[in-house]
């Protein structure tokens, strides 16, 4: 099950990473303490060899320049499990280790790091009692949700730990420019309703899920009859005959490559506002991992597929096309 891969030397990666487009923050140190749920952290020297756990740290570390030694995979990709929006950022001489599966600390340690980030990989105290001994680890920073760390959160961890605090905050400041111009640019999203919902069920991500917080960075609301159903949790299955919480403005299904048959032969399927509309779209496999990984690298990514969906599905008019979408009140 695991793929094992030996890199370059880091140094070289990264100063090959400082050519293109992620600025260098070389005169920057590492010296800092970095509280979390379990205390703090302290990390003295600038990280050579990091391995990074979560399963969106890859991601991370690459938006600041870095190219960890090993990074845990989380699904699907390619065969070192990254997506497009990651495999392009990573230079073709760089071997890291691919980790798959359940954290395991002997493995960990084999890897001889100076540094270990797992903030969002769901690492428990034991774990981390094991990995702490072997280097400074950086565990979730929530002391109540193992997964509450936002992309951001993970880009000013990741970037306090290896000196690149300016570059952390330079591609915070990008996406988020990015996001607000989108916002300001379609008023008409503004107060909108939105459901993220996936076929198996179905089911809908809560308001909390990073999925539907994009949304909500858009403008968009969840309607009040699916966020009454939001006790705690990113996401919840409805009753096939419970359609209520699925009644909005726009309606975004995501595929993950078992397809939309359960939806479109769904016994209700006509009562649905969105679909009698024209008001669905289906995210595809690579679209729905995007927004599913919400990180700094594939945000933007997931953002210039989604918004021309959304343009489209929102203009009011039953008959524009939403490309891979069914066709108001069909199949597609």
């Amino acid at each position: 099950m695991r793929k094992h891969r030996r890199m370059a030397a880091v140094g070289c990666v990264t100063a090959a990473l400082c050519l293109g487009a992620v600025p260098c923050a070389a005169a920057e140190t590492a010296d800092t303490v970095i509280e979390h749920r379990w205390g703090e952290t302290r990390v003295d020297a600038r990280p050579e060899r990091i391995v990074t756990l979560s399963l969106t740290g890859v991601d991370t570390f690459l938006a600041l320049g870095v190219v960890p030694i090993a990074y845990r995979a989380w699904y699907g990709g390619d065969d070192n499990g990254l997506w497009p929006w990651a495999s392009a950022r990573l230079p073709k001489a760089a071997r890291p280790v691919v980790l798959r599966g359940e954290i395991d600390a002997e493995t960990v340690a084999r890897l001889r790091p100076d540094l270990v980030e797992a903030m969002y990989s769901g690492i428990t105290r034991a774990q981390y009692a094991a990995i702490s001994h072997v280097a400074p680890t950086l565990p979730p920073l929530d002391a109540r949700d193992a997964f509450a760390a936002t992309w951001r959160d993970m880009l000013i961890g990741a970037g306090r730990a290896t000196g690149r605090r300016e570059v952390a905050h330079a591609a915070i400041a990008r996406l988020e420019q990015r996001i607000a111009a989108i916002r300001a640019a379609h008023p008409e999203w503004q107060g909108a309703t939105a459901v993220v919902a996936g076929p198996d069920g179905p089911s809908i991500y809560t308001w909390s899920d990073p999925r539907m917080t994009l949304m909500r960075r858009l403008g968009f609301r969840m309607p009040a009859s699916a966020r009454a159903l939001s006790l705690g949790g990113f996401f919840l299955t409805l009753d096939r005959e419970l359609t209520a919480p699925l009644d909005a403005d726009i309606l975004l299904w995501l595929d993950f490559g078992g397809g939309m048959a359960s939806v479109l032969d769904h016994p209700l399927r006509h009562a649905m506002r969105a679909a009698r509309e024209g008001r669905e779209i289906v995210a595809d496999p690579d679209l729905s991992a995007a927004l599913s990984y919400a990180s700094p690298l594939s945000i933007p990514y997931a953002l210039d597929r989604l918004v021309p969906l959304l343009e489209a599905a929102f203009d009011g008019d039953p008959a524009t096309p939403v490309p891979g979408a069914p066709a108001a009140g069909g199949r597609p």
